[in-house]
């Protein structure tokens, strides 16, 4: 069996450490790190050295890795950002599978989004993804809170139509009582916080806010909250990346054990 190359762009040193050299057991892949920036640099050479694809866990180059992809998804065009490039005989393919890997991770704990009440506390892209995941798997209610309305606004653009969402920011009263009644919240701005009477064992939270522990999850998993962070959900997001490069047979366990030794 071939062995492909992928690329892992990144700019964090943990995670770079925990991926270098990542290969499976079966000798189909390779994780080569790539040092962030200047995609315009790195991303010609891909087919030109024979790799698979690319894994662009860098946010800085996610818009720039779009823009030099020959073809996007429907996704990372919406997003307007690439976290997944493949490369094919066609040309380079973007892609973006953020959101489809908080759902993934969800599900991996045996949590099912179908009639949930969320809370995004965090705007940008990565925020879009997630509540565009959300809404197509069923989520009942969406609640948007960035740092200001329009922020907040610009997520709500082809939500299911089946979704409740209203989209505001902390300070708003409201904010407040939409909390109270969420079953999920996740947290991508580690400005914005949850009062410490709302964080129950009803909770299920994801805080994709890098970094070891923070607060907030602490204080979830002292209640027996569940609980998922960056590390998990970057996990899934590898898996499912490495999925749509080289197809199916990609396994997610080993990915989380390296992930996780980093946490």
């Amino acid at each position: 069996m071939r062995m492909h190359l992928v690329a892992v762009v990144s700019s964090d040193p943990d995670l770079a450490h925990a991926l270098r050299g990542f290969h499976d057991d079966a000798g189909r892949f390779l994780l080569h790190l790539v040092p962030a920036g200047r995609p315009q640099a790195w991303l010609p050479a891909l087919r030109a050295l024979d790799f698979a694809g690319a894994l662009v866990l860098c946010a800085d180059d996610q818009v720039e890795a779009l823009a030099l992809a020959d073809r996007a998804s429907l996704e990372a065009s919406e997003v307007g950002a690439a976290d997944t490039l493949t490369v094919t005989q066609a040309g380079v393919v973007a892609d973006y599978h953020l959101g489809r890997a908080v759902a993934q991770a969800l599900r991996s704990r045996v949590w099912d989004p179908r009639g949930a009440a969320g809370v995004i506390l965090g705007g940008g892209r990565e925020a879009h993804a997630v509540a565009r995941e959300l809404a197509s798997l069923g989520a009942r209610h969406l609640t948007l809170l960035a740092a200001s309305r329009p922020e907040a606004e610009r997520m709500v653009p082809r939500l299911a139509a089946s979704t409740d969402v209203v989209a505001t920011v902390p300070d708003d009263p409201v904010a407040a009582r939409l909390l109270e009644r969420a079953d999920l919240i996740v947290r991508l701005d580690a400005s914005l916080s949850v009062p410490d009477a709302l964080v129950g064992p009803h909770l299920t939270l994801v805080d994709l806010v890098p970094g070891a522990v923070s607060r907030l999850r602490g204080q979830a998993l002292a209640v027996g909250a569940l609980s998922l962070d960056r590390r998990d959900v970057e996990a899934h997001r590898l898996h499912l990346a490495l999925g749509h490069v080289l197809g199916a047979g990609v396994a997610v366990e080993p990915l989380l054990q390296a992930m996780l030794r980093e946490s």
